[in-house]
């Protein structure tokens, strides 16, 4: 469990680890009780037609047959056939469903409350007739907030299905790194993250990663994991397009949760066969760039769970124990938890994914887009700056689960190495 939620009080972390240990069972229900809701708000006739039996328990047979489904696809991605379309279709509706759910649940326990409030208001001060003119207004407000919320969710998600994954972003940075000598000045840190070789991603979408990323002339490219999705990944047929991958100094790679459930061994083997990478698990490296030397740390990837990583790696702690204090150290892991034992023992910058910066957020505000990776880390995506360490968290160029991004486009970072007295860009 990440740091945040161990300081959590013991019964709410074991809430947690019940909640995260069942996620998915979780979420499958909540899409079955959040579409026949949805229908229900829809088609309220047909619905309340129904005998009482089957309107209390049609979630059941919907939860029933969307688990046939995720396990049908899972069997086609074994078998390296395509989703059907049809069955791509269903999942986005059902998906889009359970935020059409929340909005329900939303404004329904706006209505409630309203209600009693008008109710004891009523009671004490006026009419029958002007209470229930009230109450009718309520009606019609919270009638209107449902449909327009509805709509809301429909169109964001409509986006986010078609325009909005397909959007890939560049994120340029100027950074001033700590220890960095003169000879590192103006490197040029290339840093991509969660591909997901799967079902979710074709080869013309990674062609044409692979030539923007070309395109930036890279001096050290970094891939900080889930380059795989599944075991059904087919790494023979696109680990040679990702081989054209071209940097400088060299091509590092690190692991993520996702290669680990694809089987670490057998995703490191195939990069080492079919590319020139160098793959790090809980390894490191030494670059010498014109007589300055950069040392690069991969760590594997570990965690308590799909979300949280851990927040201390003694494997970590005793290799920056052999580093010299005057030599910069570029640390790679897939899960930004570890960042701030990184700061304490002064690693230069550490480059992170995992988040996928939500692949759902809300629209900027405040200076940060809210998103679902919140839940699972304070260091969701971007940029993080403590005691004079950088973490950058990349948003990834992969899909997983739904190929849907909303407000978090898929990303490649430059990163610029600038004098010390340099700010971030």
């Amino acid at each position: 469990m990440s740091a945040a939620v161990e300081t959590f009080t013991p019964w709410r972390a074991r809430v947690l680890r019940v909640v995260y240990r069942h996620f998915f069972d979780i979420v499958f229900f909540a899409m079955s009780v959040s579409q026949w809701v949805v229908l229900w708000w829809i088609f309220p006739n047909v619905v309340n037609a129904l005998p009482l039996v089957l309107s209390v328990g049609a979630p059941i047979p919907i939860y029933v047959a969307s688990r046939h489904l995720a396990t049908r696809s899972q069997h086609q991605a074994r078998e390296h056939l395509p989703m059907s379309g049809w069955m791509r279709a269903y999942f986005a509706v059902a998906f889009t469903s359970l935020f059409c759910g929340a909005v329900l649940l939303f404004v329904g326990t706006l209505w409630v409350s309203a209600k009693f409030f008008l109710s004891a208001l009523a009671a004490q001060a006026w009419t029958a007739r002007a209470g229930l003119a009230a109450e009718s207004g309520v009606d019609v407000v919270c009638h209107w907030l449902a449909n327009a919320g509805l709509a809301t969710v429909g169109l964001m998600f409509g986006y986010g299905y078609s325009i909005g994954q397909q959007r890939l972003k560049i994120v340029r940075l100027g950074l001033p790194l700590r220890a960095a000598p003169r000879a590192l000045h103006a490197l040029r840190i290339v840093q991509i993250s969660d591909i997901h070789v799967g079902q979710n991603l074709g080869r013309a979408e990674l062609e044409r990663f692979v030539a923007q990323v070309n395109a930036l002339a890279p001096d050290l490219l970094c891939i900080t994991g889930d380059i795989a999705d599944a075991p059904s990944a087919d790494l023979e047929g696109f680990l040679p397009l990702l081989a054209k991958l071209q940097a400088r100094y060299g091509i590092f790679a690190i692991l993520g949760n996702h290669d680990h459930y694809a089987g670490a061994d057998h995703v490191a083997a195939a990069l080492r066969r079919l590319t020139r990478f160098t793959v790090l698990r809980d390894e490191q490296t030494v670059i010498d760039i014109d007589g300055a030397r950069l040392h690069v740390i991969g760590l594997d990837d570990r965690g308590h769970d799909w979300a949280h990583g851990i927040p201390h790696v003694p494997y970590l702690a005793a290799t920056l124990a052999t580093i010299p204090n005057a030599e910069p150290v570029l640390l790679l892991c897939h899960r930004p938890d570890v960042f701030p034992q990184a700061a304490a023992a002064g690693v230069a910058l550490t480059l992170a994914g995992h988040t996928h910066g939500g692949q759902l957020a809300l629209p900027r505000f405040m200076g940060r887009f809210r998103n679902l990776a919140e839940f699972i880390t304070t260091f969701d995506r971007g940029l993080f700056e403590r005691d004079g360490s950088y973490l950058y968290v990349n948003c990834g160029l992969g899909v997983t689960a739904q190929r849907l991004r909303l407000n978090a486009p898929r990303e490649i970072t430059l990163i610029e190495v600038q004098a010390a007295h340099a700010l971030a860009a």
